[in-house]
C-alpha cells in the first residue's frame, strides 16, 4: 500500500505530461517568471580529443530564469549563470582532472561565472526555435545561438506541488578560442558542443 501511495504522484505526473505534449499546451501556461528546477536540469559539453573522440563533461552548479511571454514569444527572456568550478568528468584515474579543467582550461578562479543572457528569441517551427544571447566567458562576451526544442508544458505539475511547469532541450556550438581559451590546443579541439536539458516552474 505504501508503495502504491508513493507511485501515485509519479503516475499522475506522467499522465499529465503526456496529455500536454502538444504545441497548443504552451498557449495555456501562465505568463511570467519561471525558475529552473535544478534537480531536473543538465548541462553537458563535448570537445574533440586527439581527433579521436568527443570528450564529455558536465557542470553540476548552474541556475537559470525564464520570463515567459505567451502572447509575444519573441519578447520572452532567459538568463543562465554557470559556476565554471563545478566541472565533473568522472575520471576514474585522475581525481585532480576536474580541477585542472576548471582552473586551467576555463580559468574559473579568475572568472567565477559564465553567463548567458538572451537577446533574441525566434520561432522556427511548432515546437522549435532559436535563442541567441550574449555569452560571457573568461571575461569575453560574444553572441551564441542555441537550437531549442519545446518538450511539453503542465498547468499543474504534481511533482512540483501543483506549480505550472515547462521543459526544453537545447543544443549549440561555440569556438573556445573566441573567448581566449587556447590551453591544450595540441590535443583539445576548438569547437565546443553544448547540450542542455531543463525544466522550469512558475513561482
Amino acid at each position: 500500500m505504501r508503495l502504491a501511495l508513493f507511485l501515485l504522484p509519479i503516475a499522475l505526473s506522467a499522465c499529465a505530461l503526456t496529455a500536454t505534449q502538444t504545441p497548443q499546451a504552451l498557449q495555456t501556461l501562465p505568463a511570467g517568471a519561471y525558475q529552473l528546477e535544478k534537480a531536473h536540469g543538465s548541462l553537458i559539453f563535448r570537445v574533440k580529443h586527439l581527433g579521436l573522440s568527443y570528450y564529455t563533461a558536465r557542470f553540476t552548479d548552474f541556475d537559470a530564469t525564464l520570463d515567459l511571454d505567451l502572447k509575444a514569444p519573441a519578447a520572452s527572456h532567459v538568463k543562465a549563470i554557470i559556476n565554471p568550478l563545478s566541472v565533473r568528468t568522472d575520471n576514474p584515474t585522475d581525481p585532480g582532472w576536474d580541477k585542472r579543467i576548471s582552473d586551467e582550461l576555463l580559468k574559473g578562479l579568475q572568472f567565477p561565472q559564465i553567463v548567458f543572457d538572451s537577446t533574441q528569441i525566434e520561432t522556427t517551427g511548432p515546437v522549435t526555435g532559436k535563442v541567441t544571447g550574449a555569452l560571457t566567458f573568461m571575461g569575453v562576451t560574444k553572441p551564441v545561438t542555441l537550437e531549442v526544442t519545446y518538450n511539453g508544458g503542465m498547468n499543474s505539475a504534481v511533482l512540483y506541488a501543483g506549480r505550472p511547469a515547462i521543459g526544453f532541450s537545447a543544443r549549440g556550438t561555440l569556438s573556445r578560442s573566441d573567448f581566449g581559451s587556447t590551453r591544450y590546443n595540441a590535443f583539445v579541439g576548438d569547437e565546443v558542443e553544448v547540450v542542455i536539458e531543463v525544466e522550469f516552474t512558475k513561482h
